[in-house]
């Protein structure tokens, strides 16, 4: 140093100690880490959960005001719904920000069943779920602040990428990734929550205590029956469903639920006022279960005011029925007219009718008048350009299939088109029997409003299509 400064003596520069420096260094890091009074930094947190088929997966994107931000990638190796991907999510995100000393908490996700059941919008029914709303609750409370909102899916693309497990653009500022593996859920999946909601008097107690715990009730003939019954259920992410022979599961519901399921299957958009058994076998197909499930559903029928009204009054005496034979699909139709009603808008005033008699298909349509034009074009646009030629078609003696024109379209297709005589209306009973279908379920839909039934026509025919027959068990849908 003493060499230096006589070389550098002749240029008039003198080395001067930075201790003073150094000092101001030290008294400025104190004051900059040292806990005071000032208002704590506000951090933002976006949150986005994705899942499939295999895995779920979360990303996570901490950001402060000072520009820092954090990126976590998480995959979860368990099965997961979209709802607990998104609370997955949000739980990683709230443990990350509390790891880095955030008090105040902005988050932002894009699933608005979350943020709305955190923020009292909407209620909560599934279990599962009301276990993961305690748990965000906990956490939410080490913080000073948290605010949760909803965000479009646009403003929170990064983090869905994220939870994706695909890579971002790079930012600016400081940034670290980390990715990590979560091969458990965050809570525990063993519905102990859900045994807490089935009280003890529900069907379903004993099943779930079984289950469960492996705890049976103290009668012996209780303890077989439920060692017997449990064999037929199954427990999936909290929820219980009974087991069918190679067929799909059933979610078993609550009694306090059932009577909601039942009027919407019987009475709802697609409901047609069906009979009680008609009715359970609907409800089963919809992927629904409780043992009285027959029992309550005629119950509910004989409790319907509009089933009463319209129900049918047997006089005839029962008899042998029938069999109607046909080859193949959408080969034999049976046609006929029904009217006129009340006019509808449009000047609709009589409905055209076609059956498969192999599939009891039903195809109708309104009409303002009956003409042979009208037939014709009916045929060719509902079963000809929709299901193909058919070989056989059905009618009666009315003037608009008799018409000549209406003779050589059939003729003109190679159809053989047969009449059914006036004193045996039962040659065509199979249209008999859609017209009396299609006419009582617009009785009970519109009840007084009968001048709608041209925009009830659809929901019946729909709900026809979807409700399994008795003779077959299948549904012609």
């Amino acid at each position: 140093m003493l060499a230096w400064s006589i070389e550098l003596s002749q240029f008039q520069i003198k080395f001067k100690p930075r201790n003073a420096i150094k000092a101001q260094a030290m008294a400025d890091f104190i004051a900059e880490m040292t806990p005071g009074n000032s208002t704590p930094e506000s951090w933002k947190l976006h949150v986005d959960g994705s899942s499939n088929v295999t895995y779920g997966g979360a990303g996570v994107i901490l950001e402060s005001q000072n520009g820092i931000t954090i990126e976590h990638s998480i995959r979860y190796e368990f099965p997961v719904s979209n709802n607990q991907a998104e609370y997955e999510a949000l739980l990683a995100g709230l443990a990350l920000a509390k790891e880095v000393g955030a008090k105040v908490l902005e988050v932002n996700t894009d699933s608005q069943v979350v943020s709305s059941q955190i923020n009292g919008d909407y209620q909560m029914r599934d279990p599962l779920l009301q276990q993961y709303l305690a748990r965000v609750h906990e956490m939410k409370g080490g913080f000073d602040h948290v605010t949760i909102q909803h965000v479009p899916r646009e403003r929170n693309a990064r983090a869905d990428l994220l939870s994706k497990l695909a890579s971002t653009k790079p930012g600016h500022g400081n940034k670290s990734l980390i990715q990590e593996v979560v091969r458990s859920p965050s809570i525990s999946t063993t519905i102990n929550a859900y045994l807490t909601l089935s009280s003890q008097g529900s069907w379903t107690y004993p099943i779930l205590q079984y289950l469960l715990n492996g705890t049976l009730p103290e009668d012996p003939k209780e303890e077989k029956r439920t060692k017997w019954e449990a064999a037929n259920y199954t427990l999936i992410a909290g929820q219980l469903y009974k087991c069918r022979f190679s067929q799909p599961l059933l979610k078993c519901v609550e009694s306090g639920d059932t009577e909601y399921i039942l009027r919407e299957v019987h009475e709802g958009c697609c409901g047609n006022h069906i009979g009680g058994k008609t009715l359970a076998q609907k409800v089963i197909r919809a992927r629904y279960f409780w043992p009285t499930i027959i029992r309550d559903s005629m119950q509910l029928v004989k409790n319907c005011n509009k089933c009463q009204m319209h129900a049918n009054i047997h006089q005839a005496t029962p008899h042998q029925l029938s069999i109607i034979s046909a080859e193949r699909p959408f080969g034999t139709w049976g046609i006929d007219l029904v009217g006129p009603f009340p006019t509808a808008p449009g000047q609709l005033r009589y409905l055209i009718v076609a059956i498969d008699y192999y599939t009891k298909w039903i195809e109708a349509e309104s009409l303002a008048s009956i003409t042979a034009i009208q037939c014709q074009k009916f045929l060719w646009r509902q079963i000809v350009s929709r299901f193909g030629i058919p070989e056989i078609v059905i009618s009666d003696n009315g003037t608009q299939f008799t018409d000549r024109k209406f003779r050589e379209f059939l003729e003109g297709l190679h159809v053989s088109h047969r009449f059914s005589l006036v004193e045996h209306p039962q040659t065509n009973g199979q249209v008999e029997s859609a017209n009396k279908i299609i006419v009582k379920g617009l009785k009970k839909r519109l009840d007084e409003a009968k001048g709608l039934w041209a925009d009830e026509l659809r929901s019946v025919l729909w709900s026809y299509r979807t409700t399994p027959q008795t003779a077959t068990g299948e549904t012609p849908f």
